[in-house]
């Protein structure tokens, strides 16, 4: 840890680091903290280099913005193999969202009478499984008016045609056009706003 003027300068070890996308979502969602002059992350040594002031933000609340994104820190200690284990041979809840098919897209977006949101990720991103409670949040509430959809970018083709570099996105459709854009850790009210009638 270095110290310039009253700044601090961590490079904090990330864990699940699993590809250059991840890049920007943790830098962003890290400067969102009041006291974070700056966030660079590097994929090849897998590390998040945060200035900051110790005044205004603790390391405790950096480390937290990362982890509720859905990553881990490398020093930090956290539920055993066994406990994991545990927890997968529970049975998951089924998800309330509707994962689309490449042949399931035109229909259901693109000629749909109502606002759509689709959500671009796959499921080895650890943003994209934190984000995907959010979102079937934003679901619940929007019952009826909008309807959201998820595609899975690993199985699927149509990612291509919209120019997806990130996930998540979540792409918001009126009329068959995309309306709006929301990439790496979108803010589900801007996404509700969007879907609005």
């Amino acid at each position: 840890m270095e110290t310039e003027n009253r700044l601090t300068v961590k490079a904090i070890p990330i864990v699940r680091m699993e590809c250059p996308t991840c890049i920007p979502i943790l830098e962003r969602e890290v400067e969102r903290l009041e006291g974070v002059e700056g966030a660079r992350g590097n994929y090849m040594t897998k590390t998040l280099k945060v200035t900051y002031d110790p005044d205004q933000v603790q390391l405790q609340e950096i480390e937290a913005a990362i982890e509720r994104i859905g990553y881990r820190i490398a020093y930090k200690k956290y539920p055993s193999l066994v406990s994991r284990i545990r927890g997968l041979l529970r049975p998951e809840r089924p998800s309330r969202i509707e994962v689309l098919s490449d042949a399931d897209f035109p229909g259901k977006v693109l000629h749909a009478s109502k606002p759509v949101a689709v959500l671009f990720s796959t499921p080895t991103c650890p943003t994209c499984r934190v984000f995907k409670s959010v979102y079937e949040e934003a679901s619940d509430r929007l019952s009826g008016r909008a309807d959201l959809y998820e595609i899975d970018i690993t199985s699927t083709e149509t990612w291509r045609s919209f120019d997806i570099l990130t996930v998540p996105t979540i792409l918001v459709f009126r009329g068959g056009e995309v309306a709006e854009r929301f990439t790496a850790v979108p803010r589900i009210e801007e996404v509700e706003e969007a879907l609005r009638v």
